[in-house]
């Protein structure tokens, strides 16, 4: 499935080789010998990586992460603590919705009558695409768009849609579903997609859709209003921001903070207790495993319990969690739009460094290491931005693959 529904890192489609094979041959030519490093699988060499200072090995182990993620197809499981972070700020978020709407007497009557107004709808589309990302070639991309159009023209001519899709699409999975999507609704598809598709009756077949992966031809096949038990939060979140407020939510936090009691924890113990609150408590161990979603000069903030700023950095996210929990207890939760949404957002950032850095799914170990190696030394502000922003990550992906031999020159 490409990254339309819940994207994956495995649904991009190849991403060639990079240029500079000068460069790729003279760390090659550097690649006999002992192991001085290696994360996980990936075999680094003395010559490989003597000379480089310690923070370039750290950055070398995060690339490393990075490419065994992608070519394992395991950026889900790897971002998990990004994604749990992402849940528990929506979730309190969506706590502010209800007690916003507690507060200024809304009930579900009023945002029902509100929905219908303006409802949602669920599409059940087949498409087909030809992956071809928008940094590629123009020639390779107008190639790829010519494609589409004659696929797209053959289906105007009357040919079974299921049939071309079969036949045209790049979407791994797209032959034996003849292209069909599971039913998605706004905020599940990119944007260009989605209001391409909202824009067909049903049978009808879209002009040529452009989006971030390629060039797709939609054929609407059914759609249906979201019954409003669905769609509530969505209107509750409508509704909310019309209606403002947000300083009284600010001053009941504010309250709520006071009664957080922050404690720098024995040092080793994983139930020493970092902070409490009358109904619960943040051990140590739930402590450095939420330190890992976050990002690095956060987590640098909350690293050393003697730190400057550390008791305010701990309550800000002990407030954090103890709002998501109190947003559970209250039955509250993220619907399957806005789970898809988390989801999404982080797997088109992996996907970002993967199309600048050149990882793909299945890549063989030598094939990873050589672009691991060009992907730290390369030039570019592409990749120098990629980079830095990969170290923003540092604590998600510092240790998330084993690494043997020494970060230190």
């Amino acid at each position: 499935m490409i990254p339309l529904i819940s994207p994956s890192i495995g649904s991009l489609g190849s991403v060639k080789l990079l240029a500079s094979l000068a460069l790729l041959g003279l760390l090659n030519a550097c690649g006999t010998g002992d192991a001085a490093m290696e994360v996980d699988s990936l075999t680094f060499t003395e010559s490989q990586v003597s000379g480089l200072p310690e923070l370039q090995r750290h950055r070398l182990a995060r690339l490393s992460a990075v490419g065994l993620a992608v070519s394992r197809q395991e950026v889900v499981e790897v971002g998990e603590p990004w994604l749990s972070q992402a849940r528990k700020r929506a979730l309190v978020e969506r706590y502010r919705e209800e007690m916003t709407l507690e507060w200024e007497g809304v009930d579900d009557a009023v945002l029902e009558a509100q929905y219908r107004t303006r409802p949602e709808w669920e599409l059940e589309v087949r498409h087909l695409v030809r992956l071809s990302e928008r940094w590629r070639p123009q020639a390779e991309r107008e190639q790829a768009r010519a494609v589409a159009q004659e696929a797209r023209q053959r289906a105007l001519d009357g040919e079974p849609f299921e049939a071309l899709a079969s036949e045209y699409s790049e979407e791994p999975g797209a032959a034996p579903r003849g292209g069909r999507l599971e039913p998605g609704r706004e905020g599940t598809w990119v944007r260009e997609f989605w209001e391409a598709a909202m824009a067909l009756d049903p049978g009808q077949v879209s002009p040529v859709v452009e989006t971030e992966y390629g060039f797709h031809v939609i054929q609407l096949e059914e759609r249906r209003p979201v019954p409003f038990s669905e769609a509530r939060d969505g209107v509750a979140g409508e509704v909310v921001r019309l209606l403002g407020g947000r300083s009284r939510w600010d001053d009941w936090v504010a309250e709520r903070a006071t009664e957080i009691r922050i404690e720098a924890p024995a040092l080793g113990r994983e139930d020493a207790v970092v902070a409490s609150w009358p109904e619960g408590q943040w051990s140590w161990s739930d402590f450095k495993a939420y330190r890992k979603g976050l990002p690095s000069s956060r987590a640098r903030t909350l690293e050393h319990t003697d730190g400057d700023g550390w008791e305010d950095a701990v309550l800000e996210e002990a407030t954090v969690v103890r709002l998501s929990r109190q947003a559970r207890d209250r039955g509250i939760r993220l619907g399957p739009a806005h789970e898809a949404r988390i989801l999404r957002e982080w797997e088109r950032r992996v996907a970002g460094w993967a199309a600048v850095f050149g990882f793909e799914p299945d890549l063989p170990d030598q094939l990873l290491r050589e672009r691991v190696l060009a992907a730290l030394t390369g030039t570019g502000q592409n990749r120098s931005i990629a980079r830095d922003e990969v170290d923003r990550h540092a604590p998600l992906l510092d240790g998330v693959y084993t690494v043997r031999g020494s970060l230190a020159p």
